[in-house]
């Protein structure tokens, strides 16, 4: 082979094994060769697809790939469920949307993320797991010592979260222009959302936690009570007694005994007695 011969991509028998490198799923083929001169070249292939063509292949392969978590909308639009493996019993699956524009892939697909739907082998197992969830809190409802909450089976995805991760993939897409990529944007997906679970998760007990220390505080306080001194008793003792009425209550307890009548204390203080009834009045003091 002579340097500047073109070599046909799909031929590759002047071509030695040695040093060839081909680009799978490329608009390019990168092919080392040894020239009789001694030294290297490299010859930048270009494949003429046709795009459609190559979103058709693409889309075959992801079918053989997802078999069931794929769903065909049309020859340009599908959806694949992503199952995360999170340490939870309830399953979590993301749905990636992807559209192709008709120059795909010399540039981005258009991309949705959203809460994945539950395939039927997953609603038959939340099925069981719910029946047993539900048989567990029975027998413990009358248990104080109940097992606690298990975080991760509250976390949830977000708006927020979806955002995040739909930024992140479509970096990823932008990253790939030029050739197929929806496999390695699933894959990138997966990955993003299961490290994002587990930070969840995290953040989620961290708070649980801080929740039962404040409770607990919460509950010794009732045991300490408040430090009570003789100021503050004596303020504690006149508004009780004003709360309770202790004061009118003892002077109409004396009215009654006394026939209605005022007590020499009362009549007294009132300034109302006379020399007679002020003499009465102490005798009754002094009885």
């Amino acid at each position: 082979m002579t340097k500047g011969a073109v070599v046909n991509a799909t031929d590759h028998r002047h071509v030695t094994s040695e040093g060839r490198r081909a680009v799978s799923n490329s608009k390019f083929f990168i092919i080392n060769t040894k020239l009789n001169g001694g030294h290297s070249d490299a010859k930048y292939l270009k494949l003429t697809m046709d795009p459609a063509e190559e979103q058709a292949q693409e889309l075959e392969v992801l079918e053989s790939i997802y078999p069931d978590e794929l769903t065909k909308l049309s020859d340009k639009q599908f959806v694949i469920n992503v199952l995360l493996e999170t340490e939870t019993e309830r399953k979590h699956r993301l749905a990636l949307h992807v559209e192709y524009p008709d120059t795909y892939p010399e540039v981005i697909p258009l991309l949705k993320v959203r809460i994945g739907e539950s395939l039927e082998e997953d609603e038959d197992d939340e099925s069981e797991d719910y029946e047993d969830e539900e048989e567990e809190e029975d027998n413990e409802a009358d248990d104080e010592h109940a097992s606690p909450v298990h975080i991760p089976e509250t976390v949830e995805f977000d708006s927020d979260d979806l955002s995040n991760l739909l930024t992140k993939v479509i970096e990823e897409a932008e990253e790939n222009v030029g050739m197929p990529s929806v496999f390695a944007l699933v894959s990138v997906l997966k990955d993003l959302a299961e490290s994002m679970f587990i930070r969840k998760c995290e953040e989620a007990q961290k708070l649980h936690d801080e929740e039962l220390q404040r409770r607990e505080r919460e509950e010794q306080k009732k045991f300490n009570g408040t430090k009570v001194t003789p100021q503050s008793f004596e303020e504690w003792r006149l508004r009780f007694r004003e709360e309770m009425k202790i004061d009118e209550r003892l002077e109409q307890r004396a009215k009654t005994a006394n026939g209605g009548k005022l007590t020499g204390k009362e009549i007294f203080e009132r300034g109302l007695a006379g020399n007679d009834d002020l003499v009465e009045g102490l005798e009754n003091l002094q009885v």
